[in-house]
């Protein structure tokens, strides 16, 4: 009973299971690790490696609560070199499921197997095997209905599975990494000579081309990885990876750090694929805070999160697509060359190289990095009140536009800011609702197909979902293991970027379907198709196309916000504008 609530808090689910096999793989030595997956993990986790095996009786002890032959001494404990350590990983899965452990040394003839049920041990018997350690899991939760009840779908199971495969095979390129789900190969890493060919196999070519190395070192601390250009975003933060001496951690504070190095240039809402290694002295890292070993604590978050910032911030400040003012954030005028008539591209190639050059060097001129201070926000020295429903904005006299963003219009009373970008993304929001609510969004056919490469078990999910996919508008067809191929969007949306727009909507997709209805989960992708509006945020309007905007604003259920909640618009009374010069 004991080993069961332990594993509780060790094995969540079939990836708990997976990541602690793999990770006692590495910490054997392993250079080859295979893992073979059986309905989502629900009936078989095999994982087989050549690391260095284990003797008979070491075998004895190694489903043993809290038996490890990782720490040695009390000292150890304090200089944690390895990902496994606590002694519970292998007691816990034995504990709920039946398990089986083969391994041989190379030292030894044969080698020996070992077979535990429900926490029941069986006697071992000696077998021919190569060297290496092969542990099988079956049946997970065979003997906990209520957890086995709480497992998800196998796509769903599949997805967690694939994304610790993927994290640890980022995390030790030399090694290779094969993961099979029944007769399919969703991951076949071979070894890399460094991170940037593992990136290649594992995150996509396509991933990698838009992927920039750094590299940063300073008193024992190191930071070495890949970050994303800002054309490459993803609506999550699921494509960052954070290592810490190897191990992949989950910590706001770096992820603070990293999104402050993209300050200015990555639209809000977007979040960046990165791959970052810290390397630092064990002894001032903590990894024992939680029984998986995803958390730590540092003995200076500071230096970490200088470092972390800063890094990402020199790369950016000198990346190619700031040298020739292609900002996939804030674009310049068609034609233009080096941000010519395009001020605002030239402020964020000026706030980049402030922000990475501030505090580069210390009082001693060791080349120590210093947080550089973020500009708060301007603030309105009156509140703003939104719009009354069913104003005309159309008999309002039109002004101009405002940094190519900001709809300006006067009235009697007052004066309506509207922002063009969020004004079109509800325009688009309700026509596509009504578009679904009656029956399925309009598609419109490609002339040519359009490739999106993902990993196998999005891909996956997908052909699971093809017909809801084909209710939002698209129409898809799988092009090998990795690859869709999409040959028709959503009419509304034909000038966005389809390969984008899918990828965005099979991640909101699998966000929200499973833990709500259809019904309002489609209300959530649907949201999120319409910011794929190709109307944008510094985009150069007409008059014609400003009143056209105006008017379908009009004829909507308009509710004040875009999808997401922001403000579409926001008036300030006369009164208001008359106290800011004293005029009252």
């Amino acid at each position: 009973m004991i080993d069961r609530i332990a594993a509780g808090e060790v094995v969540e689910r079939p990836a708990s299971v997976v990541k602690e096999l793999v990770e006692n793989s590495l910490d054997a030595g392993a250079s080859r690790v295979t893992i073979d997956i059986e309905e989502g993990g629900r009936s078989l986790i095999e994982v087989a490696d050549d690391g260095q095996g284990m003797s008979p009786a070491d075998l004895e002890l190694a489903v043993a609560r809290h038996a490890t032959s990782k720490i040695k001494s009390v000292y150890d404990l304090e200089r944690i070199a390895t990902l496994g350590f606590r002694g519970e990983a292998l007691s816990s899965i034995a504990s709920v499921s039946r398990l089986m452990i083969t391994t041989r040394r190379k030292e030894d003839t044969a080698g020996v197997s070992l077979v535990v049920e429900g926490g029941r041990r069986a006697e071992s018997s000696q077998l021919g095997a190569p060297v290496g350690t092969l542990v099988a899991v079956r049946d997970l939760f065979f003997n906990t209905p209520a957890r086995r009840k709480f497992m998800r779908a196998v796509s769903t199971e599949l997805t967690h599975i694939q994304a610790w495969v993927t994290r640890l095979a980022l995390a030790r390129a030399e090694v290779q990494f094969v993961l099979r789900h029944g007769r399919r190969r969703l991951i076949d890493a071979p070894a890399a000579a460094d991170l940037s060919q593992r990136a290649t196999a594992v995150l996509g070519r396509e991933v990698f081309e838009h992927l920039h190395a750094l590299q940063y070192a300073k008193d024992g601390l190191n930071v070495t990885g890949l970050v994303s250009a800002p054309d490459l975003s993803r609506a999550n933060p699921k494509a960052i990876y954070f290592f810490i001496n190897g191990r992949f951690v989950r910590d706001r504070m770096l992820q603070h750090a990293l999104m402050a190095g993209y300050q200015t240039v990555l639209p809000h809402g977007r979040f960046p694929v990165a791959v970052l290694k810290i390397d630092m002295d064990p002894a001032v890292v903590d990894v024992n805070v939680h029984p998986q070993k995803t958390e730590v604590r540092f003995g200076d978050t500071r230096v970490v999160h200088q470092a972390v910032s800063a890094s990402v911030a020199s790369v950016l400040s000198c990346a190619p697509w700031l040298k020739s003012a292609r900002s996939y954030v804030i674009r310049g005028s068609e034609g233009s060359e080096k941000g010519v008539g395009n001020p605002r591209a030239g402020q964020v190639r000026e706030a980049l190289s402030r922000y990475a050059s501030h505090g580069l060097h210390d009082k001693a001129g060791q080349g120590q990095w210093s947080t550089p201070r973020i500009p708060q926000p301007v603030r309105l020295p009156f509140g703003i009140e939104a719009p009354a429903q069913g104003v005309s904005l159309s008999s309002y006299n039109l002004v101009g536009t405002l940094w190519d963003t900001y709809i300006l219009l006067s009235a009697p009373d007052g004066m309506f800011v509207v922002d063009q970008h969020a004004a079109a993304e509800r325009i688009t929001f309700e026509r596509l609702r009504k578009q679904a609510e009656s029956a399925r969004v309009t598609s419109q056919r490609l002339l040519v197909p359009v490739q999106l490469e993902l990993d196998a078990g999005s891909v996956a999910r997908c052909e699971e979902q093809q017909e809801r996919i084909m209710a939002l508008g698209f129409e898809v067809e799988k092009f090998g293991e990795t690859t869709l191929n999409i040959t028709a969007v959503p009419a509304l949306l034909a000038d966005a970027p389809c390969a984008v727009l899918l990828a965005d909507v099979l991640e909101e997709l699998a966000q929200s379907y499973g833990s709500s209805s259809w019904e309002s989960a489609r209300l959530e992708v649907l949201g999120r198709m319409a910011c794929h509006s190709s109307l944008r945020a510094g985009k150069t309007m007409s008059e014609t196309e400003i009143r056209a905007l105006l008017e379908q604003l009009e004829r909507i259920d308009f509710a004040g916000t875009c999808p997401h909640g922001r403000p579409v618009m926001a008036r300030f009374s006369k009164t208001e504008v008359e106290r800011w010069f004293q005029r009252t």
